[in-house]
């Protein structure tokens, strides 16, 4: 018997997921919403998350008639993590993955997905990156170096954010994934200068970023504190639609092109020191935007407001403020790592290891 042909994987124009809920209570319906994507789920999720929304998700797979098997996702979302993800749904024979988490678990299971060419179910239980809604997967080893960020062929066909089940979780998260989202703008306001004809897509990705930064300006401090006090109201409801929603857009338009500058690079050279495992990828980001505008020289005024917003949201901006080591011959490997990047967009200074470790430097000496 012939094999069937593999379908070819054009370039398409991406936006966000096909469908997106952010509501209280949502996962009660879960069953309704999941149905038409497929009714063989394979739920892939930690054991927090599992515990904070296993039982509203699988009770009403159940009552909308789809078949559902459990996976626990333990470690990084490295190549051998998501082979058990394919495998399990393999042997189960499902059409849907329906991953339940934070960042690494949901990108191993968008990972899963995409290499089955199954449509992909996000439930995320934390606010702490837009990874729920981009066609995008970022690979660890099993170790928790960065390996290659891994561009999909769609965005996740559907997103349920229930924010009551994401004020219950710890309020670092929420801070880290503000950090981590206003990179789109402090990024992006980097390269954005040197992109040479920049088509509609990257245009409207750019002008998405300032209003994320405005939205962040005007909410995200009251939605720590009503996150803080698990209570849903309309600026944590904004909030987590600029954090899940509005940057997973900006970043699946943008191509990843545009929104890779120094805050990211330094992020990826990060997790060469192992004592950064631990530490949030938005605490991370938000340190390499300080680092950024060290680099960028940013007028004191403004490095002073940022700063003030930044440590309201929970970073002190240092090696030590993450809890990390300042070791100058480490801190240059990093910073190579980070000046090395390929995704790196353009820049209009600059930028090479010795750049990047002396701002590090200079923050150690001012804040550590």
């Amino acid at each position: 018997m012939a094999q069937k042909a593999k379908r070819p994987r054009l370039s398409f124009v991406r936006t966000g997921p096909a469908q997106y809920v952010n509501r209280a209570g949502i996962l009660r319906k879960a069953g309704d919403c999941i149905a038409p994507w497929g009714n063989r789920a394979l739920i892939s999720g930690g054991k927090n998350a599992l515990a904070a929304a296993e039982e509203r998700l699988t009770k009403s797979l159940e009552k909308g008639g789809i078949t559902w098997r459990r996976h626990l996702f333990t470690g990084e979302s490295s190549p051998a993590n998501v082979a058990k993800i394919i495998g399990k749904a393999q042997d189960l024979k499902a059409n849907v993955i329906i991953g339940v988490g934070g960042g690494k678990s949901l990108d191993a299971a968008k990972q899963a997905a995409a290499e089955l060419d199954l449509p992909a179910v996000c439930v995320p239980t934390i606010a702490a990156t837009c990874a729920a809604t981009t066609a995008l997967s970022i690979i660890y080893n099993d170790r928790g170096v960065f390996q290659r960020a891994c561009l999909h062929p769609r965005n996740p066909s559907l997103v349920l954010v229930d924010p009551e089940i994401i004020t219950h979780s710890p309020g670092i998260y929420l801070r880290a994934g503000i950090l981590d989202s206003l990179a789109k703008w402090y990024e992006g306001r980097s390269v954005w200068p040197c992109v040479q004809n920049p088509d509609v897509q990257t245009a409207a990705a750019f002008q998405l970023a300032e209003v994320l930064y405005q939205g962040h300006r005007k909410h995200a401090i009251d939605a720590v504190r009503l996150n803080a006090e698990h209570r849903v109201e309309d600026a944590l409801i904004q909030t987590l639609d600029l954090v899940i929603l509005l940057t997973g857009m900006i970043q699946t338009l943008a191509k990843g092109t545009l929104f890779t500058a120094i805050a990211h690079s330094l992020h990826n050279g990060l997790t060469l020191m192992k004592e950064s495992y631990g530490v949030l990828h938005g605490l991370k980001v938000g340190y390499g935007i300080i680092v950024q505008l060290c680099v960028e020289k940013c007028p004191k005024e403004e490095f002073e407001d940022v700063l003030s917003f930044f440590r309201q949201l929970g970073l002190e901006p240092s090696l030590k403020g993450l809890n990390l080591p300042f070791d100058r011959e480490v801190v240059l490997r990093v910073a190579d790592m980070a000046a090395t990047n390929p995704e790196m967009g353009p820049l209009n200074y600059p930028v090479n290891k010795f750049v990047i470790a002396s701002a590090m430097e200079k923050l150690e000496e001012r804040f550590a």
